[in-house]
Parts: structure tokens; sequence; C-alpha cells
């Protein structure tokens, strides 16, 4: 029943079933479904459709009262049983962008389980933006993106600071010079991350800053990950700008790392929470853990 109530909590606060269907990765159709379950449970029809939105009944807005209020209760029960508990153990659901999900999280939460044995883990990897909002709909106990979002329900907490480095193939033309200039670039195929990436706003603002814009440049692929990313290189596909997370663990075999002239490409990765919702006991260690590590 309480999935039932978090579903149907979901589906109020984004106005769509098929929005809701997206995020969840399912149909349309099973949403619709677990809405009717829920109406034939309470005995009553909740909601009803109001051009592109959604409207509540009057006992769809005291039915939603009351779930947001048990879904809270039943997250400060998890929690009192944690402490009880004496010990820490349960699930960790972190989200996370490519760069925290795929080189940072994986050893640093391996250290972490060497403390805390009984915690077990869940990483989401997607976009920034995706990512926020899996969290602003409660999938996620917290995340770690490349984008600050400080709004009314989500809070963000400055965690490590990375730098996008020039990443060309051993055998581009441009891969014999120690330092490149922009005007260099545009005349070589790019390869770019996807929209909604903290990656990709991070690159933007930095060419804009020195008054070239993605359309100055000759952008050949967009890519929906990191890996995809460096094997387009290796493969000659175009030169791109990568994390320097990407390049450290696993070493530059096939690539060449270069400085771009009057170019400096940062940004920062956050620890995001909902605002108005505590971590379990589990969660809060994690958090507190991995903040720790900021620089």
């Amino acid at each position: 029943m309480l999935d039932l109530m978090r579903l149907f909590v979901q589906v109020v606060e984004e106005q769509s079933f098929t929005t809701v269907a997206r995020k969840l990765g399912v149909s349309q159709p099973a949403i619709s479904n677990q809405m009717r379950v829920l109406e034939d449970k309470v005995g009553s029809k909740l909601v009803v459709r109001r051009g592109k939105g959604l409207m509540l009944t009057p006992q769809g807005e005291c039915v939603f009262v009351h779930a947001k209020s048990l879904l809270e209760e039943w997250d400060d029960l998890r929690r009192e049983l944690d402490a009880l508990a004496g010990e820490i153990s349960g699930r960790v659901h972190i989200g996370a962008s490519h760069i925290p999900g795929e080189y940072l999280l994986p050893l640093k939460l391996a250290h972490f389980q060497k403390e805390f044995p009984k915690v077990r883990f869940k990483i989401t990897v997607s976009d920034s933006l995706e990512i926020s909002e899996k969290l602003m709909l409660q999938e996620l106990d917290f995340a770690i993106v490349g984008s600050v979002y400080d709004t009314d329900k989500l809070s963000s907490e400055f965690w490590l600071r990375d730098e996008l480095k020039l990443v060309l193939s051993s055998d581009h033309p441009l891969a014999g010079m120690e330092t490149v200039r922009i005007e260099n670039l545009k005349s070589y195929p790019m390869i770019i991350r996807e929209h909604g990436s903290g990656h990709r706003r991070a690159l933007e603002t930095a060419l804009e800053n020195q008054e070239v814009r993605l359309d100055d440049l000759l952008v050949s692929l967009e890519a929906g990950s990191t890996e995809a990313v460096k094997n387009a290189i290796r493969s000659g596909f175009g030169y791109s700008f990568l994390s320097r997370f990407a390049l450290e663990p696993y070493g530059k075999e096939g690539l060449k790392v270069s400085e771009v002239e009057e170019l400096t490409i940062e940004r920062g990765f956050y620890l995001l929470t909902q605002r108005h919702k505590k971590l379990t006991s589990a969660a809060a260690a994690c958090y507190r853990y991995l903040r720790q590590l900021a620089d």
C-alpha cells in the first residue's frame, strides 16, 4: 500500500502519468493500472484529467495529504529502528552523474563498506538534471551531481573540484602541440556530451567566457557517457574535453592530454539532498563519510 501511496504522490506532484512512467522506467498503462488499484482500495476516484494536467477530487485531496504524512511517518520509523538496532545497516540508494557514479563512488563506497559491512548500496547513474528530478521524486536517498540545484525542495553542498582537459587521439594532427589555441580547434571535429549534463554546461560556460559558442566548433558526435567519448576519441572521431577523474584511474592509453591557451574549464561536484527530508541512519553515515573527503 505504501508503494501505491508513493506512486500517487509522484503522479500528483508531476501532474503527468507519462512523466512518472518515463522516470520510473515503466509504461504509462502500468502507472494507470496502479492508480486504478489504489482507487479501488480506497473506494473513490482520486484524480481527473484537466487539459494536459490532473486535478484532485475532494477525496483525492484528502488521500494526498494523508499519503504524504504516512510516507514521512514511515521514513521516521525506519530511522528510529536503525537507531534502536545500535548499528548502521540497510540500503542506501545514491544517484550520481556520470563522473562521480562511474569513477569516484565505487572506490569510495568500498572503503566505507569495510567500516560498515551491513550497509548495501545502489547507484543510479544519469545526467545531472535527471538525477535531480529523481531525488525530488524521493527515488533516491541523496545524490552527487555536477551542477548546483538549490531550490525549495533540494539543497546543494560543494564536494569536490573537477577540471576538464582537452583530450585527443595520440595520432591527432594537434597531438604534437603541448599548448593548443582555440582557433586551432575550430578546424577539427569535436565530441560533446548530451544536453542536461553538468559536463556540457561547464564547457559551454568556459567557451562563452572566451566569446566562443559550440556552434563555432565542428561538433561531429554527441555522446551519452564518458566512456563513449573516450572510445570515440581513440577511434579518430574527434577531440573532446574530459574530466581529470576519467583519465587518472584508468590510464591514458591511446589518448593525449593537452592544454588550451587561455581556457580553463573547472566545475564542482555537489552533494544533493532533499531539503525537508531526513536521511536514514545508513544514508546519513554515508553522506557524512563522503562529505569529509571534500576538497
